[in-house]
């Protein structure tokens, strides 16, 4: 009688496990669905979202963007002709895939307060044409500096110890 009831509780215990193991790796799915169903009802065109960890990718009408978490790696799809920003932690990173052009945003923290001159010059020895706006307090320096060369077009924005770097690449 104490085998059987010791049976049929490890019976249940697996059952309980299986379906929760069914049901939280359903719900990943679940809450794409209904992503997905919320932007389709706001823009009116078919999505189709994937997520995994912190990753997450949208499709609609020859439209894609990658949204990358925690990456900590400089985007290998990154035209060659843009210096590498490597002040800093790469938090995340973003693509984007569209019919007019390609475009990345890399977004850093733990950047130093100084590096708009810097950056500057890396663009500029590597063809780029630039402006830049400096700002600077007591405490630390900070701003922006953009830069073009043919179809691309490079925008870095620093302060309070993180940056956003955004590149967009025409056809």
């Amino acid at each position: 009688m104490l085998v059987q009831s010791n049976i049929r509780s490890i019976a249940i215990f697996i059952a309980i496990f299986s379906m929760s193991a069914i049901l939280s790796s359903c719900q990943k799915k679940i809450s794409d669905m209904v992503a997905e169903k919320v932007i389709e009802q706001s823009t009116g065109k078919k999505v189709d979202i994937k997520s995994g960890g912190q990753n997450i990718t949208i499709e609609s009408e020859g439209k894609k963007i990658e949204f990358q978490g925690n990456s900590g790696v400089w985007p290998a799809d990154m035209p060659a002709d843009v210096p590498k920003f490597s002040y800093g932690k790469i938090k995340a990173v973003t693509r984007a895939q569209m019919p007019e052009g390609q475009s990345w945003t890399v977004v850093c923290e733990s950047v130093p307060g100084n590096i708009v001159k810097d950056y500057e010059g890396k663009l500029k020895s590597s063809g780029f044409k630039t402006v830049s706006t400096i700002l600077t307090s007591d405490n630390t320096e900070g701003g922006s500096v953009s830069g073009t060369k043919e179809k691309l077009n490079v925008t870095i924005i620093t302060g309070n110890g993180t940056a956003s770097l955004s590149v967009v690449k025409g056809h």
